[in-house]
């Protein structure tokens, strides 16, 4: 799929922290044109040890902005 600098920047960053390439729902929605969908996605992964951090909330946030920015 075309993929602007931002959204392959934050996608990075994203599979990086998760290494969740190859099954997030994320990859798919790009994959599949659904950039607004996609950049929804990032907001899912915010748990660590079944509990929602602050931390993940604000780098996902951080990571779904620079998606959108294309």
């Amino acid at each position: 799929a075309p993929t602007s600098q931002a959204q392959f920047d934050a996608m990075v960053s994203f599979h990086y922290n998760t290494g969740a390439i190859h099954r997030a729902t994320l990859t798919r929605k790009h994959v599949a044109g659904d950039h607004a969908g996609a950049a929804a996605e990032f907001a899912r992964w915010n748990k660590a040890g079944g509990r929602v951090l602050k931390g993940l909330v604000r780098r996902r946030a951080a990571e779904a902005r620079l998606y959108s920015e294309s």
